[in-house]
């Protein structure tokens, strides 16, 4: 393919945050369940519109608000799943039972993948990144998260990629002050992980015609990223 074939739709955004959406505790007052979330898809926006030099307007990223555990699959929700240029979805026990994660990322690896002319990526390194949102035993992982590369941060103080790896994204956020500087070099390097996703690999746009047409399991064999 020529270089002016590796084109993206400039109305779509950059990334995908895929999350298990949390319901309010039984009797507990109304309250913003997934506030975490909300501040690692703000935070990293910023940076990619940095690191990418995004022109004013483009949407940096995707993450769904409308959703209460499943219910509707949307157009813009399918419209981001097929055509962002990178999938970030937040493992965590809760992401690895829902019906509706699944179907989001099956809908992203479905699509076809390949390399920027010139560009290089090392192995594993393709633009499905699954973080490590809160701590999940790896024998409760399925194969077809297992087998993808966890997003692991390098170049940073010596203590800060064990605590991410032992606490999670959301163990770092629940840590408030002690865990804010972790927090801040983990997704500064999630950001360039993404910025480098982007310009070294192409997705093909590809919208679900159907939403039942994707896996609702993890348990099941998905479609792979070529």
């Amino acid at each position: 393919m020529a270089e002016d074939e590796f084109r993206v739709d400039e109305s779509a955004p950059v990334f995908f945050l895929s999350y298990a959406r949390t319901r309010n505790r039984i009797a507990a007052p109304p309250r913003d369940t997934n506030s975490k979330v909300f501040q690692l898809f703000v935070d990293l926006s910023d940076h990619v519109v940095e690191l990418l030099g995004l022109r004013p307007g483009r949407t940096a990223g995707f993450m769904d608000r409308v959703l209460d555990g499943g219910q509707l699959w949307t157009e813009d929700l399918a419209f981001a799943a097929g055509h962002c240029q990178v999938f970030i979805p937040l493992i965590s026990p809760q992401y690895l039972r829902s019906e509706w994660c699944a179907r989001e990322w099956d809908a992203f690896s479905r699509r076809p993948v390949l390399l920027r002319p010139g560009a290089e990526a090392s192995a594993g390194e393709t633009p499905l990144i699954p973080v490590n949102w809160s701590v999940v035993e790896r024998r409760r992982v399925p194969p077809v998260v297992s087998q993808r590369q966890m997003f692991s941060p390098t170049r940073l103080p010596s203590e800060i990629a064990p605590q991410y790896h032992d606490e999670g994204i959301y163990g770092l956020l629940s840590l408030g002050k002690n865990g804010k500087d972790a927090y801040d070099a983990v997704v500064w390097r999630l950001a360039q992980r993404i910025a480098k996703a982007y310009q070294t690999h192409w997705v093909a746009a590809r919208v679900p015609d159907d939403v039942r047409e994707l896996r609702d399991s993890f348990e099941e064999a998905g479609h792979e990223l070529g």
